[in-house]
């Protein structure tokens, strides 16, 4: 998986919209299923990291020399497979809402106008 900083991601339109686009501007369903697996795999990562410092260190598993590097790398796996494997369901929640985004965008003609515009009539007072 190909890391890029966050805030490269955000300042080019995120990471679902650069991933999942065609050379069309079409999004590919393929690929923007697969982002949101990455992306879901990445949430389950910060979440199990974020588990793991309200653990209080104890005298037998203390900190080691690479234990956390072993814990960072543990965490990461664990997402990934749990993504895979359906995992909390996030990745799909936002597959589909980007499809549906995106069928909402297509489907539209042009800019919707709420109120017709107004005919010479009596003048209101």
């Amino acid at each position: 998986m190909d890391r890029m900083p966050i805030s490269n991601n955000i300042s080019r339109g995120g990471i679902l919209s650069s991933v999942a686009k065609t050379g069309r501007g079409e999004i590919d369903p393929e690929k923007l299923k697969k982002a949101c697996t990455e992306f879901e795999a990445l949430f389950i990562q910060e979440v199990l990291k974020f588990m793991r410092q309200t653990i209080p260190v104890s005298g037998i598993s203390g900190p080691g020399a690479g234990k956390e590097v072993y814990q960072s790398l543990l965490d990461q796996e664990l997402g990934k497979s749990l993504a895979k494997k359906g995992g909390l369901r996030i990745g799909e929640m936002v597959y589909r809402q980007m499809l549906r985004k995106e069928e909402k965008k297509t489907s539209s003609p042009g800019p919707m106008h709420p109120l017709p515009p107004r005919t010479s009539g009596p003048e209101e007072k």
